[in-house]
């Protein structure tokens, strides 16, 4: 689920002022109005598709890929897609998303709905069918630019039932960027370093096992990224708290927690872009 601006000014020695006087006045740069529509789009392999600490996928490999309308540098929606690997036959989520996002300066708000579906999905104990693990969330993204080598943000998300449990759940994360891509040795290869410290509240089942009090967890991540024109090759550690007790009733496996280094290599453009 992206943006930032440059500024440059000279001086002129005092021996040129004379001939600076002579000069015709010039208009600052203008810089040209965001197009009124858009399509961004991409797609990455991953080794492991993490989400919040816990493997998606069972430690196995991923392949992603997503389309998004983007309106009046205002308004977005877009689908987003994944194999994953649970316990229940399920071998597909499938998100579905949208909001309202923009830019002022290196300030970026982006307030959206996204819903989580995991069609085909049955589980042999249980019977649960696929429509059983769907569930939404609403989130608050902001981040802000301090230049273009720091960038910090945040991010906030809400649910009324996790993974379709039932229990309300929150989850709160810092993230910093930075990007040392004007100091590349190499023409076109950008560099960058970034990291996530969340925390994610679980409420109470109300499904599936009722009136069961999930556990609240810290989870992080942390990376470095070689990026080039729309190709992004980043590695990343992520671990949690969580030991394999907990993660089997959050998760369904015990071993879907725990430290994971994940190699992942990404393309991302646009339609105006493409012009």
């Amino acid at each position: 689920m992206k943006k930032i601006a440059l500024v440059a000014a000279s001086m002129l020695i005092s021996g040129a002022a004379s001939a600076a006087d002579l000069s015709y006045p010039t208009k600052a740069a203008v810089e040209p109005p965001a197009p009124a529509w858009d399509v961004a789009f991409g797609t990455k392999l991953t080794t492991d598709y993490v989400f919040r600490g816990i493997t998606q996928t069972n430690g196995n490999a991923a392949v992603q890929g997503y389309a998004e309308l983007q309106l009046f540098d205002w308004v977005y929606a877009g689908i987003w897609a994944s194999n994953v690997s649970f316990l229940y036959d399920g071998s597909a989520e499938i998100d579905l998303y949208g909001g309202l996002r923009h830019t002022w300066g290196g300030l970026t708000l982006d307030l959206g709905f996204v819903y989580y579906a995991y069609p085909g999905g049955t589980n042999p104990v249980t019977l649960w069918d696929d429509t059983d693990y769907n569930y939404w969330e609403i989130y608050f993204k902001p981040t802000y630019a301090f230049n273009d080598v720091v960038t910090v943000g945040a991010n906030l998300y809400y649910g009324d039932s996790y993974a379709g449990s039932g229990a309300d759940e929150t989850y709160l994360s810092g993230t910093l960027k930075l990007d040392f891509s004007k100091w590349s040795v190499v023409k076109d290869v950008g560099v960058y370093a970034s990291g996530e410290l969340g925390y994610q509240w679980l409420g109470t089942t109300t499904k599936f096992f009722p009136n069961y009090a999930m556990s609240d967890y810290t989870t992080w991540n942390v990376g470095v990224g070689f990026t080039y024109k729309a190709m992004t090759l980043d590695l990343r550690y992520y671990d949690s708290d969580l030991d394999g007790a907990q993660c089997a009733l959050i998760s369904g496996a015990s071993t879907a927690c725990g430290d994971r280094y994940v190699a992942s290599l990404s393309f991302d453009t646009s339609l105006n872009k493409l012009k």
